[in-house]
């Protein structure tokens, strides 16, 4: 479905960058020699901003229409296949979903807002070596930042609130200078540094609007997650059924693998 962009609640419209053919050359070379010496900050925003676009790209192959201005609803499986695909065989990837936050020992559900996102982990070259530079992907997070469902909560019959993971991070009384950059990095360029403080904003705005679609009296279970609670439930491996796979895209006509990177399709 197609909205206005003044129909969200923060501008959202996407930056889309075309890569430089010869950059990509240049690090698919770095990568297929060995980059153990790491990568610059130039080099992993050069993969970043291929992948976004390219599932950028694939999205628009699938569903026939330009995402300008698409909300991207359902389509979250599908941008979670394409942007991670084509990075997979060099870099550290987690596949996750909404659902993954879930616990036994603390009640909430998030099985009503079922999300598929991803991580990808850089090897980054800095003055004292070489660190771990992680990024959370999310190539479809605007579907949840609708105005209509992240201004005024909309009261049920049933004593709940109907309102998107948007309302937490941009609603004028809940939002922080953090959470509009997170949710500004995610909607316009797609992916943002994964820091402690992001995977809390990010995972915190599902669980709180699940919270708020069934029973408030779970609220209180929120202090009981800490930061070992996030990223323990964020080391997910590629799932062995997924809503799509690379053969899947393919068969939509979408890109999987990056151009001048060595890689060879995996089978089942």
């Amino acid at each position: 479905m197609f909205f206005k962009k003044d129909e969200f609640i923060i501008e959202s419209k996407p930056i889309r960058t075309v890569v430089d053919d010869n950059l990509l050359i240049q690090v698919s070379e770095h990568i297929n020699n060995g980059c153990e010496d790491g990568l610059t900050e130039s080099e992993i925003q050069t993969l970043l901003d291929w992948t976004v676009e390219n599932t950028r790209q694939n999205i628009e192959k699938y569903t026939g229409q330009d995402i300008t201005d698409d909300d991207l609803m359902g389509l979250c499986g599908f941008a979670q296949t394409s942007s991670l695909t084509p990075l997979e065989n060099h870099f550290k990837e987690t596949y996750n979903s909404t659902t993954d936050f879930n616990t036994p020992d603390i009640k909430y559900v998030v099985n009503d807002l079922r999300h598929a996102f991803g991580t990808i982990t850089f090897p980054l070259k800095t003055e004292n070596g070489v660190v771990e530079k992680q990024y959370l992907v999310d190539v479809t997070f605007r579907q949840f930042f609708k105005r209509i469902m992240c201004e005024n909560p909309t009261y049920s019959l049933t004593g709940t609130f109907e309102m998107d993971p948007g309302y937490f991070l941009c609603n004028k009384i809940r939002k922080t200078k953090e959470s509009i950059h997170l949710s500004k990095q995610l909607l316009k360029k797609g992916y943002v540094e994964l820091t402690d403080e992001n995977l809390k904003l990010y995972i915190d705005s599902f669980i709180y609007s699940s919270i708020y679609r069934t029973n408030q009296d779970y609220l209180h279970d929120m202090k009981k997650l800490d930061i070992d609670f996030y990223k323990k439930r964020l080391r997910r491996m590629k799932p062995a059924e997924q809503e799509f796979d690379e053969r899947q895209l393919l068969r939509c006509n979408s890109i999987t693998r990056m151009p001048y990177l060595n890689s060879k399709i995996k089978t089942r």
